[in-house]
């Protein structure tokens, strides 16, 4: 049986860095069809919402390295440092960030997501065009 570890770590892989399958294929390989993933307060995007955000960031940061590390995990939840790599498409800069994520499982699917800076990935989120 493949951890969740390696299920985390083959998503963004595919996703981001081999580019193998469509984004939605790999978005339903790890996430349930009712996931939520919790912004700011009361508000949160589904599953859809999420297949639009990933897509619209494979298709435009090229120059974006992602990874993920420092996995901690207990019962049904890890959590994992996210770090983003890339250049600022208006000052040429390079930026990085990273952000603690925790991901709920049930079996082998993530019902729940929760970021450490919620309030930076609801303004990617808006960003993208998606209204949570």
């Amino acid at each position: 049986m493949t951890s969740r570890r390696d299920l985390i770590t083959d998503y963004f892989r595919r996703q981001y860095e081999t580019r193998e399958g469509s984004t939605e294929d790999n978005v339903n390989g790890l996430f349930a069809e009712d996931l939520v993933f919790h912004l700011t307060g009361d508000l949160s995007m589904g599953r859809d919402d999420l297949i639009t955000l990933c897509d619209l960031l494979r298709r435009t940061r090229h120059d974006r390295s992602t990874m993920v590390t420092r996995f901690e995990e207990q019962d049904d939840l890890v959590s994992f440092v996210l770090y983003l790599v890339g250049t600022d498409p208006i000052t040429g800069h390079e930026v990085s960030v990273s952000t603690r994520t925790e991901y709920r499982f049930r079996d082998d699917k993530v019902v729940e997501v929760w970021q450490e800076n919620p309030a930076a990935v609801e303004a990617a989120v808006r960003a993208a065009g998606v209204r949570p």
